[in-house]
């Protein structure tokens, strides 16, 4: 698989790593020792500082000019959450290993199953003819013109950094996925990188993951 920004998305700051996964399951339940790791970075959250954060900032941007100015990042959605509840949402444990990233670094991050992508992805601005299902919806919806989203050779699988499509999601029989990080204008390529590697590192520790760059 090869994938692509687009250059006058990545002219905008967007930048992104993705790597290639296999599990031997996707579990529900995390363990002590995945559940200790993620308390000892929700302890170390500042709330205001990470909401308030010029990464943050950056996204907005885009879902303002795309006109959805009350989109969330996935960082955003997943600090809030946790700020209300004092945890960290229990998807599955893959979802999880790269959600308590998202939330640390500000990233957005996806995953997506390799059994239901078609050919090469690509980041780019929509034009409003793409086929995009929401997650956990069974007919398609209309997508503007002017968004960006990653795409596979049919359809998008994430529109803007916000909403994954339905027929990705990772679940219990998902056994090679994609994960990919994506970074903005506020974030350089190392730090992209940098978080990127906690992802896999938390896979392979926690989830028995193995893993390649792409």
């Amino acid at each position: 698989m090869k994938f692509s920004v687009d250059p006058k998305l990545a002219s905008e700051g967007i930048k992104v790593k993705i790597a290639s996964f296999s599990v031997p399951e996707v579990t529900k339940r995390r363990g002590s020792e995945f559940q200790k790791h993620i308390n000892e970075i929700i302890n170390g959250f500042d709330f205001d500082e990470l909401l308030n954060s010029p990464i943050l900032t950056a996204y907005k941007k885009f879902h303002q000019e795309a006109g959805l100015p009350d989109a969330m990042t996935p960082a955003e959605y997943l600090l809030k959450l946790i700020q209300k509840s004092g945890m960290l949402p229990n998807i599955n444990k893959v979802v999880d290993c790269y959600n308590i990233v998202s939330a640390e670094t500000l990233l957005s991050i996806g995953a997506h199953d390799l059994a239901h992508i078609k050919g090469d992805l690509c980041f780019k601005y929509t034009d409003g003819t793409e086929r995009y299902t929401p997650l956990f919806k069974d007919s398609p919806e209309k997508v503007s013109a002017g968004e960006y989203a990653c795409m596979d050779d049919e359809k998008i699988i994430c529109r803007m950094d916000v909403k994954q499509c339905d027929e990705t999601k990772v679940g219990p029989d998902t056994r090679n996925f994609i994960i990919y990080v994506q970074g903005n204008s506020e974030t350089d390529e190392e730090y992209v990188l940098n978080g990127s590697q906690k992802v896999c590192d938390n896979i392979v520790k926690y989830c028995n993951g193995e893993y390649v760059f792409l």
